[in-house]
């Protein structure tokens, strides 16, 4: 499944749905694949999206149990990685008074 997001002040995008969708619940939202945010609950997603990026940021437990060889290491892509453009979106939205919807694609 794909999400595509859109906003009056930022370009389209889209996001694969098992990224898109932990993104939004992490925002404060259902996880429904179509949704909108504007004024307040846009601040509030924002807010809480990011709070949530910052927790998810956190240094990992103690791992050595599942530790390879780094030739066997594929580099990892991390959820703050993935909703930079959502951020992004998010932060122009904000500042112009905009909205960020979705729906899947």
């Amino acid at each position: 499944m794909i999400i595509k997001f859109k906003s009056d002040h930022a370009g389209e995008f889209i996001m694969m749905g098992h990224v898109a969708l932990p993104l939004l619940r992490m925002m404060g939202g259902s996880g429904n694949t179509e949704g909108a945010v504007s004024g307040e609950l846009l601040d509030e997603a924002l807010q809480k999206l990011e709070a949530a990026l910052q927790q998810a940021a956190a240094p990992p437990g103690d791992d050595t149990e599942n530790e390879k060889d780094d030739e066997e290491k594929q580099p990892r892509v991390g959820v703050s990685t993935r909703a930079l453009p959502l951020l992004e979106m998010l932060r122009r939205a904000k500042a112009e008074d905009g909205y960020v919807m979705w729906q899947t694609d």
